[in-house]
């Protein structure tokens, strides 16, 4: 059974960027569901959504049935909604799974209120219908009809407020297919320009409008090794954009020296843990406490990993009193009191011993492990981590 807490968490955070809750943007956002198999499955060259999910199928559908429930219990209304292919097989219906009960899971999505639609029905007029047929288009990549619409918008409403965007966006559409000449220029374009402006346009259906123009990077870019001067031009950053995060765990693994570089190993994390290796994902963000500490502790504290338990666990941890100083290094060991799978995620048998609290957590990790019995090894352990934090080393004895 997943883990309720989280689960409400992920149902949270959707409704509050996206104003809905959907079983398959919660897919995508668990790593059950990578976002290249999303689109093959929304091009039709996937027969059933559920050919391409990640893991035990009993603890997706435990996942998808807890999620509805806690949508339930906040009061949502629950709409259906059919998917409908891309391109070549575009209008055909997509299915979820030739499960009813597990089709059903996927389809009924969640938002506040009850009655918008119908009020929007009695406000809708020939321009808003257009309107929702340009956005709906742009969103699933159909532009020639996205505009052929806009060209009936401009006819029958050329006053319309959202004409002007909607137009923008048709052109840049066409700009995806063209050659990537100046790599800053594009990403200044993509990120300063068409991100806030396909935002703003297509709500939740920018991410994919956008994917196409981060690929068209990526594909500029790969083979070009990293510059720590220029951390963008690197195929693993659109990718990340694009949300093909096996890309980017390739592209960062090609590189030379992704080993000793803090923005390609924060890249790669990032990347495990949207695979479903979370464990991995925390074992790379422990190392980086000890290889790379001021790059770890700016990203702990912006927020932006995407385990976003890390950043109150940190703040926890940074307001702690000790009797020394709970420095970044000794993140990490804390951490093994504190969340269970720390402990799976990194054994003492795969710490570096180069770095004092490296040691510590070999030592506490070996202590947790092995049990509180006294022995002259459980001794020669404590006291290893007395010397290196007593402060972490009272903790302990307080747990145990």
């Amino acid at each position: 059974m997943e883990d309720f807490r989280k689960i409400c968490f992920e149902v949270d955070r959707l409704l509050l960027e996206q104003g809905i809750y959907s079983p398959v943007e919660l897919l995508l956002a668990e790593g059950r569901l990578s976002y290249p198999d999303y689109e093959a499955w929304r091009y039709g060259r996937v027969i059933a959504l559920e050919e391409v999910l990640a893991g035990n199928p009993v603890r997706i559908r435990a996942l998808l049935t807890e999620a509805g429930r806690y949508a339930v219990k906040l009061g949502l209304h629950a709409d259906r909604r059919e998917f409908l292919s891309w391109e070549g097989k575009a209008g055909q219906a997509l299915r979820f799974s030739s499960d009813t009960e597990f089709e059903e899971l996927c389809c009924v999505h969640y938002r506040r209120g009850g009655n918008e639609v119908q009020l929007d029905l009695f406000m809708d007029n020939s321009g808003n219908v257009l309107v929702n047929g340009i956005v709906d288009a742009l969103s699933s990549r159909r532009v020639e009809e996205a505009i052929r619409l806009t060209d009936r918008l401009l006819e029958t409403d050329p006053s319309h407020p959202r004409l002007g965007m909607l137009e923008v966006l048709c052109n840049a559409a066409q700009r995806q297919f063209e050659p990537v000449d100046d790599y800053f220029s594009e990403i200044e374009y993509l990120e300063g320009y068409l991100m806030p402006l396909a935002t703003g346009a297509l709500g939740v259906g920018a991410r994919d409008f956008l994917a196409p123009f981060w690929r068209r990077m990526a594909d500029a870019l790969r083979g070009r090794p990293f510059v720590a001067e220029t951390p963008l031009l690197h195929a693993s950053y659109p990718l990340a954009r694009a949300q093909d995060w096996a890309g980017v765990k390739e592209s960062v693994l090609e590189d030379s020296v992704w080993q000793i570089d803090p923005v390609l190993r924060l890249r790669l994390a990032e990347a495990l843990f949207y695979l479903g290796n979370r464990p991995a994902a925390l074992a790379a963000w422990c190392r980086m406490c000890w290889d790379f500490p001021v790059q770890m502790e700016q990203a702990l504290a912006s927020g932006t990993l995407p385990d976003k338990e890390l950043r109150p666990d940190w703040e926890r941890y940074r307001n702690l009193e000790a009797e020394s100083e709970l420095s970044t290094p000794f993140f990490p060991v804390w951490l093994l009191l504190e969340r269970t799978e720390t402990c799976n995620a990194l054994t003492a048998e795969e710490v570096s011993q180069a770095h004092t609290a490296g040691r510590a957590y070999a030592a506490l990790h070996t202590l947790l492990v092995g049990g509180g019995a006294l022995s002259e090894r459980t001794m020669a352990l404590r006291q290893k981590l007395k010397q290196a934090h007593p402060g972490l080393f009272a903790m302990y004895l307080r747990r145990v």
